[in-house]
């Protein structure tokens, strides 16, 4: 029979934490907590767990580094106080004293999934796709409000669920009515959330746990999915994805010019392709669209605008550009798209790409090259037209990935 101190959820010993000092993991959080119970969880991973109000008490203890003879020394709690400290320990609730420094919140749980799909722990995803949202968008001022795009998009979702075969167990898909046919079925999906986003803080320090957040979810092969944002965050992606194996980088973007100079260790549109081409395993930038104030020169740098996509002889040039590209990362700029009711955002009407264009690139690169990655950047909840404009970019986001899986 269980004593106050036994965890609603059971938990494996792995070893006694007597004499070790022991400390309240800085990660650790209350959700809920009432005259029986307390729902704590870790803001690092989304461990969670509901325990006797008593075991929180006892957890408390350790606010202040004390080991668990200490604790346990006066003879106040029970006998299987111990195991419970160890469960927690194990947990990740309990950490050792100079453990704590390592501690860093790397994710913050999303309050609604991408398409309902399961959620996703810090740790190697075993889905096909695993979406990681990244609410940065310092690096480009047109691309203001962005931020709010990662929560705006899986709100709208909502509307395109993500479900699973009662028999079988198989996700269902969807129906892609471009092409007449389902897409996605038996695909697995998974949501692990945003990174954690300090404001204010370096740009290498966010990307650092992009890097770090995308290596680890990603670890078992998952294709990595990042809601933006703006189009800086694809660099920690490409520079995860790289070491691991050679890639080349499409960028499907209707880019404004700079306004303003932008310092060269800055990463943001304008020196996205330079960033890219210095990491060691990318191969090439292939920019599709508007191209802005890129540097025609950059070696590795192949561009094709809008109009010369749609010239004849326009997806030969496309695939000759991709000729020695088995591996591509693709970013989607959603304002590559001619928007509705028009924008003024420096670009020629004629740079913007229409929807039926767009999912044709996609399609002919995921025919062509293994897609690796992909992100979509550049949706702003607050612009005009915003419902519209998330559906259009969902849909965008699943042609994609069903390129991905096609081949």
């Amino acid at each position: 029979m269980a004593d106050a101190l036994s965890p609603a959820v059971p938990g494996e010993a792995t070893g006694s934490a007597d004499d070790e000092r022991l400390v309240v993991s800085p990660a650790m959080q209350v959700e809920e907590l009432d005259a029986r119970f307390a729902t704590i969880y870790l803001q690092l991973d989304g461990t969670r767990i509901r325990i006797p109000i008593a075991l929180h008490r006892l957890l408390l203890e350790f606010e202040a580094p004390r080991s668990v003879r200490v604790v346990l020394g006066d003879g106040k709690y029970g006998a299987k106080a111990g195991a419970a400290l160890e469960s927690l320990r194990a947990k990740g609730f309990l950490v050792r004293e100079d453990a704590t420094a390592t501690n860093r919140r790397l994710l913050t749980d999303a309050p609604v999934r991408i398409f309902d799909a399961p959620a996703q722990k810090l740790e190697p995803s075993r889905s096909d796709f695993v979406v990681l949202g990244v609410a940065y968008d310092l690096s480009d001022r047109s691309a203001a409000g962005a931020r709010e795009a990662p929560a705006a998009l899986r709100e709208s979702s909502l509307q395109i669920l993500y479900g699973v075969d009662r028999h079988d167990g198989k996700p269902l898909g969807w129906y892609d009515s471009d092409r007449r046919r389902p897409i996605l079925r038996g695909v697995t999906i998974s949501d692990c959330g945003d990174v954690f986003v300090a404001r204010g803080e370096d740009q290498a320090a966010l990307f650092a746990r992009v890097e770090e957040a995308m290596g680890t979810v990603t670890g078992a092969g998952s294709l990595p999915v990042l809601l933006g944002g703006d189009a800086s965050i694809t660099y920690p992606a490409i520079r995860c994805l790289q070491g691991r194996q050679s890639i080349a980088v499409v960028r499907i973007a209707a880019d404004a010019r700079s306004r303003g100079a932008v310092h060269p260790s800055f990463v943001s549109p304008v020196t996205l392709p330079a960033h890219a081409l210095r990491l060691p395993g990318v191969t090439r930038y292939v920019h599709l669209g508007a191209a802005g104030s890129a540097d025609p020169t950059l070696a590795g740098l192949a561009v094709l605008s809008a109009p010369e996509l749609r010239e004849a002889g326009g997806e030969e040039a496309l695939a000759r550009c991709l000729a020695d590209c088995p591996r591509v990362y693709v970013s989607m700029d959603i304002r590559a798209l001619a928007p509705p009711g028009g924008r003024d955002d420096g670009v020629e009407p004629s740079a913007h790409f229409e929807y039926a264009e767009l999912h044709r690139l996609l399609c002919q690169i995921g025919a062509q090259c293994q897609i690796v990655g992909m992100d979509l950047v550049g949706c702003t909840p607050m612009a005009r037209c915003w419902g519209v404009t998330s559906m259009t970019a969902l849909h965008v986001l699943l042609t994609a990935m069903s390129a991905a899986k096609d081949r």
